[in-house]
């Protein structure tokens, strides 16, 4: 089977709600544009104030398409839960984190100009959720992976409710791990498979829905690496693979002079140095885990990933449904102290 193939194949079947997020996402997308040549009209006195006058739009130019791919929509167009795009109310508290996040993204010094590009641009979906309900964070994240085809530059940001007191560094980490193993194990398209590479793997990267994701845990508990620290609550983002490869020639854009600039603006934007984890998927050095949640400062962090990869969970779910089967305890038992 060609690649081609196989990626048809997983398009066809990665999501079982792609037909309705496609209708949602044309939906969006035709409101939007429908908005902003109104605006433009009436600005040009094209259009009266009458909510019921309609705009009148001229045909479809070059100039026009280019003009209209620059000017990014709402912010809260590109609000995702579940299988619902653009209609969500915001919470209040979700809209002075978005503030105090777009606020430090969009600063022209700030590191990661991927993130600050996809901002800007308004490639940027959005979710926010609680600490203590993950239950519409799965179909959240694929509803958001259906319109990452559409746009395949599209980044995505999960917002979580400040908790208080708030969690110190490791209860964050904690938090963020237990996120993705959430993720991980309701992913209705992954399956327990043998050859799949595990965390302490060079070439492992998270992956929901078949895609693979680049995935930064962002915490107040940042007291000195001040690029993960993007407002009171977790937040996590996640880029797929593509926001890092050229859409025409197909090649990285994530090349040793790009992360060399970042290096050199994480240096001057943070109170530490950048950590000694940083590098790109494949170093037989390094792994992708280890820089998802930084520690903050230059400590090596944790020895092993806390994530489990389905086939594990499934042999030690296995392993503990068997000895209950044989009538033994799936908890090993305390050794008697000495006496």
């Amino acid at each position: 089977m060609t690649s081609e193939q196989s990626y048809e194949g997983e398009r066809q079947c990665r999501d079982p709600h792609q037909a309705l997020v496609r209708r949602v996402f044309t939906a969006w997308r035709a409101r939007i544009v429908v908005g902003a040549e109104r605006k433009r009209a009436r600005k040009s006195g094209r259009l009266g104030t009458e909510k019921n006058e309609r705009v009148r739009i001229g045909p479809m130019t070059p100039e026009t398409k280019k003009r209209r791919r620059r000017m990014p929509s709402k912010w809260t167009s590109r609000i995702i839960s579940s299988d619902t795009v653009g209609t969500i109310e915001p919470p209040e508290w979700f809209v002075e984190c978005y503030k105090t996040f777009r606020r430090h993204v969009t600063d022209p010094a700030y590191p990661c100009f991927f993130g600050t590009q996809a901002e800007r641009r308004g490639e940027m979906l959005y979710a926010f959720a609680s600490a203590d309900n993950l239950a519409h964070v799965p179909q959240t994240m694929a509803t958001f992976l259906a319109l990452s085809r559409e746009n395949e530059k599209n980044n995505f940001a999960l917002f979580f409710e400040p908790q208080s007191p708030p969690l110190d560094h490791d209860g964050a980490r904690s938090f963020f791990w237990r996120t993705l193993q959430y993720l991980h194990d309701h992913d209705g398209y992954a399956v327990p498979d043998a050859t799949a590479p595990d965390p302490s793997d060079s070439m492992w990267e998270f992956t929901f829905a078949g895609v693979q994701m680049f995935v930064v845990g962002c915490s107040p508990s940042y007291q000195r690496r001040h690029s993960r620290n993007l407002g009171p609550g977790l937040i996590l983002l996640f880029q797929p693979g593509s926001v890092f490869v050229d859409a025409i020639t197909q090649h990285s854009i994530n090349g040793p002079e790009v992360r060399a600039r970042i290096r050199d603006r994480l240096t001057r934007w943070d109170d530490t140095p950048p950590h000694g984890s940083l590098g790109v998927l494949g170093d037989t050095d390094k792994r992708e885990w280890k820089q998802y949640f930084l520690p903050d400062d230059d400590s090596p962090g944790l020895k092993e990933c806390p994530f489990l990869q389905r086939r594990g969970r499934a042999a030690e779910t296995s392993r503990a449904e068997d000895k209950v089967a044989r009538g033994q305890s799936a908890v090993p038992a305390k050794k008697p102290a000495p006496s």
